[in-house]
């Protein structure tokens, strides 16, 4: 398994994404998709192979859950 690096910026920062993005613009979770969440944004993260999405904390939990399990400590 390649090496994957999950980079989390708080609070929620619309420039990290790309500016016509549905993050940048809606300022939604686009982890969740904005018809399926509607809770703001706590965090802007880079999450291959979904690449940056905003996330909503419960989205927030799921990928650093995600992470732990793909990455356990050693």
């Amino acid at each position: 398994m390649e090496p994957m690096e999950i980079r989390i910026v708080m609070p929620f920062d619309p420039a990290f994404h790309a500016p016509e993005s549905v993050a940048a613009t809606e300022r939604c979770c686009s982890q969740h998709g904005k018809d399926y969440c509607d809770e703001p944004p706590v965090a802007s993260v880079y999450y291959p192979p979904n690449g940056r999405v905003s996330a909503c904390a419960r989205a927030l939990h799921g990928i650093i859950d995600d992470a732990l399990r793909k990455f356990p400590r050693q």
